[in-house]
């Protein structure tokens, strides 16, 4: 948080110095108004007039002054908060792809709203009213500097038992703050579970036990912010008892001196209305730190959730190959359980390879790990001698394309779920739609292309979105084409005329991994390989 603030230094410089201006204009504005009173009081009515036009044109000054520097405030908050999500966002998205599906999504989810939210609230909102803050208490500094250096002694104790105040109560907000950060994340996720699940709980009838968690995980999320407030509102409570003490023996103060003569009426009202540019601002400054505070243990989430714990340097461009090897390569998720155990296996470009084998056995994680998702344990794979690991994703990403059975879809056209968002010609569009048997379905559709898939599409069927996932595959003409049971959705004919669509492809590498085989087919392919007991074998004709 800290190190995207310095990039508005500049903008909070001329914020700062937007108050300056402000505050002098009110500092003004005071003293004319206590020469008017001075006046009258002693009945001059022949100054009247001149100081009463003045005091009439700093208002008028004033007026815009104030109303363009809320606005000011405002675009700052905005910018400020803005600049921060893209950041963070930005952030997300070069986690690595493994580590990311590792963690809860909800965590996230909760940061993007809650977090962020007790950001604006607690650090830039107090950030804006410390400098406004700073900038009346000086202007008061200099007002009662003018008045009577007394009261701004008295003024001066109350900052420090305020400032001391602050500081104390800072580490049990910030560690209360903290926790429930953590409990806002765990509620988050159970309600994106409860969502997922609508359909189970429905039919096995678990709403009693949805609402009694909802009501445990809710009732704790509250009586963390109850803690949160009743700790704000006692520290409140004696600094606000501090201040109307210190209000209340600051009007005796300029009583007694009024009756003894030592200032003039129009004085003691001065210091009476404008006591505030020093109370006030000791106030905002004794809630605004405690608040900026205790939002340090969020940024340092927010910054520890972007941490990839395998930040290797990726140097090499991915343009074209020959050939993939597995090199010795062993590889498991959890120590000591492997996956794969000493594999050596050749794939060459432009052919055509199947992957069968049991459930469990590692057909997917060969996947994962050509989609650089992974990383092996010892061994490589080598791409023309060179190692996946040195590939760049990007460029990787690029030139491969995944057709996998769990598909997601955007809210959005169809056009768009095809394209994702990329420039393709109309006749690029209806091969890749033709060769994923696609063109009855969408010549059924008043809309077409443009037809809106809602909710990842809940108003099309599951073998529509498969076969609009393999349209996506298609349409990229992409180097490599990995297929992870994708025709596990499929109608049997139409899986059939697709995969025999997908292994005519000239100069692509398919690798399909499935446990759906058509028989016919797989003399289609140039290798097929069996993936059990940690090894990876030809199957036997």
């Amino acid at each position: 948080m800290y190190k995207h603030i310095k990039k508005f230094i500049p903008f909070l410089i001329f914020l700062g110095l937007f108050s300056v201006v402000v505050a002098t204009i009110e500092v003004i504005l005071s003293i004319q108004i206590k020469n008017i009173i001075d006046i009258a009081t002693n009945q001059l009515s022949g100054s009247f007039s001149d100081e009463a036009i003045k005091t009439l044109i700093l208002a008028f000054v004033l007026l815009p002054l104030v109303v363009g520097l809320a606005i000011f405030r405002g675009k700052f908050l905005k910018k400020a908060l803005e600049r921060y999500k893209h950041n963070y966002l930005n952030g997300i998205l070069k986690k690595n792809i493994n580590e990311f599906n590792q963690e809860n999504n909800a965590n996230y989810i909760s940061i993007m709203t809650n977090d962020f939210d007790q950001i604006e609230k607690n650090f830039l909102v107090p950030l804006i009213d410390l400098i406004h803050s700073l900038t009346n208490l000086i202007s008061g500094i200099v007002l009662f500097v003018i008045i009577s250096p007394i009261i701004l002694l008295i003024s001066f104790g109350l900052v420090i038992v305020n400032i001391i105040i602050s500081v104390i109560a800072s580490s049990p907000l910030k560690k209360h703050t903290k926790e429930r950060s953590k409990l806002f994340e765990d509620y988050t996720g159970y309600i994106k579970e409860v969502l997922s699940a609508f359909h189970i709980i429905k039919t096995n009838n678990l709403e009693d036990k949805v609402k009694q968690d909802f009501h445990e995980k809710s009732k704790l999320v509250q009586e963390k912010g109850y803690v949160i407030d009743k700790i704000s509102s006692f520290i409140f409570a004696i600094q606000n008892a501090n201040f109307t003490i210190t209000f209340l023996a600051l009007f005796l103060i300029v009583a007694f001196m009024s009756i003894e003569g030592f200032i003039s009426f129009g004085v003691v009202v001065l210091i009476i209305n404008s006591i505030e540019k020093l109370v006030w601002p000791i106030i905002n400054l004794s809630e605004s730190l405690p608040k900026m505070f205790m939002v340090g243990g969020i940024v340092k989430k927010l910054e520890e959730s972007l941490k990839n714990k395998d930040n290797y340097l990726e140097t090499v461009e991915f343009n074209d190959f020959e050939k993939i090897k597995f090199n010795n390569l062993t590889f498991s998720y959890e120590e000591d359980n492997y996956i794969l155990n000493d594999v050596n296996l050749e794939l060459e470009s432009g052919k055509k390879y199947l992957i069968i084998g049991p459930s469990g056995g590692g057909k997917s994680t060969v996947l994962r790990l050509l989609r650089k998702y992974f990383q092996p344990n010892s061994g490589d794979i080598l791409i023309d001698d060179v190692s996946l690991r040195d590939i760049k994703k990007e460029s990787y990403f690029q030139l491969i394309s995944n057709i996998e059975q769990n598909i997601f879809l955007f809210e959005d056209t169809i056009r768009n779920n095809l394209t994702l968002y990329k420039d393709y010609s109309d006749e690029e569009i209806y091969d890749a739609i033709e060769k994923a048997g696609l063109t009855d379905f969408i010549n059924s559709l008043p809309d077409g292309l443009e037809t809106i898939i809602y909710d990842n599409g809940k108003n099309i069927s599951g073998g529509e979105k498969s076969r609009i996932a393999i349209a996506r595959g298609l349409i990229n003409k992409s180097k490599i084409i990995f297929l992870d049971e994708t025709f596990a959705s499929l109608d049997p004919k139409k899986a059939k005329a697709i995969e025999k669509s997908i292994l005519a492809l000239k100069n692509v590498t398919i690798i399909n991994v499935s446990h759906v085989v058509f028989r016919e087919h797989q003399n289609l392919y140039d290798g097929i390989f069996v993936v059990n007991n940690q090894k990876i074998i030809p199957k036997e004709s």
